[in-house]
């Protein structure tokens, strides 16, 4: 059988053929976006595409900078990789854990050989640039660096020698003399040439730091790579924080922040903040407005920076790997990180900040709806038939009081929720007539019946099927322990009396063991300055399973936290009020208290009870950061 011949083409027309030799620049051009505006955005996305400058420049629509012309800030570092970055990586971690924060982990691990400012239609020369006077010095360069270790009470570090240093120097001179047509006037190191460990730590913490640097073996093999990174000058005199939960804005002066976003805020007025909020600036849309201190955390500066090149040096072969990375990946993360999760070649701000948690919900679907048998019987029927079985037993009081020896306290937070885990999960879980539909495994089966739903669950939301799991291993680890429980106080929350709940039947008590809702145990109300959450009522809580104390009178009433601007101190104040309230009313039968709030109710029910003074704002923050689910 004869092959299908293809039939003749006529020639591409040469307008055809320039179009796929046309810059990333030309084609953005082409799109109609401004000249300005395609570099900036090329620049910040570190000259890795059109489709990735594009995005950013969708995602920058509302920047009011955007327009500004504001040369971005450069530097040339010689970074280390291999062995030796492990090793001084896992220093870092060990001080941040053990030490607390220290200047040093600010940035990547580096040498640092010049800084200046530069335009963005100048980058890609510069880049060209540096290119060339890495390759003509290269032959110059030593297979290896020689590090001395050097460690004082203010200062740890790793030191060039002399002769070295003046060839790392030479580079840096070579290139900002190259370079001084392209940007400012570039300022080479004059200090000793060296890779900090640690500085502006308190004296207090020398000790501990010079043990945990001695594991750091500065003869540890390493491949060096000249890097050239630029910097939004916002960032200038702000720290950068990283975004752990998602938040969507209430108000129009509220940023809303992603997971793997960055934020720019002051450090100042981190620790001055009256009511938990701070004014901060988006690293992905450059947007600014207030959040939530506690849904962000401080982390190095250079992990919001561009990486625009970067050429091995020293310890490999050389010249081949100058050639081999111009497609190399950023080291930092990049807004190609965030939107290489989602679905969809053009997307608004709005629509980036869904696909991360919510498109893959879609996808399940399907096989979630497969694996529902359609022969279930109705709960009521089962009921029935069980009822017929089994007859109620005649049992005793689970305790007798009082319970003697020493008392206890048990503060527990809340297990996962919903909100932090899919985001705004109510928009994608209710169809048009607010019926529920599960669109994920680790979501919930179903949700109780209350008023206003769905709207209500908006700032009341369930735990996660992983969050109740937590609940009940921790409640079997207790009864495993030899754990009693014999009062249990609870915040109105339904992810609190859900935690409760399961607690208590892992301890197996649960049937037992009615829980006291203590709204005076519900967490701080600056946090809630647009509206406080609508609780379930008990009786809407007691139909959805729940076992209540209908009897018990709260210490604070639902309706005294509503409109109430509370001080951090005042939040204080109020948790440990209840908890000494708690303990006096129990004194009598004795036993071990059980209350379950959420992740600052550890340390705000027991501070004061142990004789330390409330915290700021901003401790507690960071208290509440080391709070995580387990």
């Amino acid at each position: 059988m004869m092959a299908t011949l293809l039939p003749p083409r006529k020639n591409p027309t040469p307008t055809k053929l320039s179009r796929q030799h046309l810059s990333p620049l030309q084609i953005l051009l082409q799109m109609g976006f401004p000249k300005h505006r395609a570099e900036k955005a090329l620049v910040a996305t570190g000259h890795r595409g059109v489709q990735l400058a594009s995005d950013w420049l969708l995602a920058h629509v509302n920047d009011t900078t955007l327009d500004l012309d504001r040369p971005r800030e450069y530097v040339v570092y010689l970074c280390p990789t291999g062995p030796l970055y492990e090793q001084i990586q896992a220093f870092w971690d060990d001080s941040l854990q053990k030490c607390g924060w220290n200047g040093a982990h600010n940035l990547v691990p580096h040498i640092t050989l010049c800084s200046f400012k530069c335009g963005d239609e100048n980058c890609e020369p510069l880049v060209s640039v540096l290119k060339e006077v890495v390759h003509s010095l290269l032959p110059s360069f030593p297979s290896s660096l020689t590090l001395d270790k050097y460690v004082s009470p203010n200062y740890m570090g790793l030191f060039l020698t002399e002769h070295q240093e003046d060839l790392i120097k030479k580079l840096a001179m070579s290139f900002v003399k190259e370079a001084s047509h392209l940007c400012s006037p570039g300022e080479v190191a004059s200090k000793a040439l060296h890779l900090t460990l640690a500085y502006q730590f308190p004296l207090s913490q020398f000790p501990r730091l010079e043990a945990l640097v001695e594991a750091v073996d500065q003869r540890a093999p390493v491949t060096w790579e000249v890097r050239l990174y630029s910097r939004d000058t916002r960032i200038h005199n702000n720290e950068v924080h990283k975004v752990l939960y998602s938040h969507v804005s209430r108000d129009p002066d509220e940023l809303e922040l992603l997971i793997g976003d960055f934020v720019y805020v002051k450090g100042d007025s981190l620790a001055s903040s009256p009511d938990g909020w701070v004014e901060g600036t988006s690293w992905l849309t450059g947007s600014t407005g207030f959040l939530p201190i506690n849904y962000i955390e401080r982390t190095a500066e250079s992990d919001a920076w561009t990486l625009h090149k970067s050429i091995p040096v020293i310890g490999t072969s050389g010249r081949e790997c100058v050639e081999s990375l111009p497609n190399r990946p950023p080291i930092s993360l990049s807004l190609l990180n965030l939107i290489e999760n989602s679905e969809g070649s053009r997307r608004s701000t709005e629509a980036l900040s869904e696909s991360s948690s919510m498109d893959r919900l879609h996808s399940r679907q399907a096989s979630l709806e497969a694996t529902q048998s359609p022969l279930l019987h109705k709960q009521e029927d089962l009921d029935a038939l069980y009822a017929k079985v089994k007859k109620p037993k005649k049992e005793g009081p689970l305790y007798q009081f009082p319970i003697k020896g020493p008392r206890k306290v048990i503060v527990v937070r809340h297990g996962e929720r919903v909100d932090f885990t899919f985001g705004d999960w109510i928009r994608f879980c209710f169809d048009e007539a607010d019926h529920y539909q599960r669109r994920d495994l680790n979501m919930p089966e179903s949700l109780p019946e209350r008023a206003g739903a769905p709207h209500s669950f908006y700032k009341d939301c369930p735990l996660t099927h992983v969050g109740l799991l937590q609940a009940t291993l921790v409640g079997r680890a207790m009864h495993a322990s030899g754990i009693e429980v014999h009062h249990v106080f609870c915040s109105p929350s339904l992810r609190c009396v859900q935690t409760c709940t399961n607690i208590l039947q892992g301890l197996g008590i649960a049937e037992h063991m009615p829980i006291n809702i203590e709204p005076g145990l519900f967490e701080w109300l600056a946090w809630y300055h647009d509206g406080m959450p609508v609780w379930m009522t008990l009786d809407e809580l007691s139909t959805a399973g729940f076992n209540l104390n209908h009897s018990y009178d709260p210490l604070i009433c639902r309706e005294e936290l509503k409109d109430t601007h509370e001080s951090c101190e005042q939040y204080y104040g109020r948790n440990a009020y209840v908890t000494q309230s708690i303990i006096n009313t129990t004194q009598a039968q004795g036993g071990t208290v059980l209350l379950v709030g959420h992740a600052a109710t550890l340390d705000t029910c027991t501070r004061q009870l142990v004789g330390g003074a409330p915290r700021s704002a901003h401790e507690m923050s960071s208290i509440i950061k080391k709070v995580r689910l387990k």
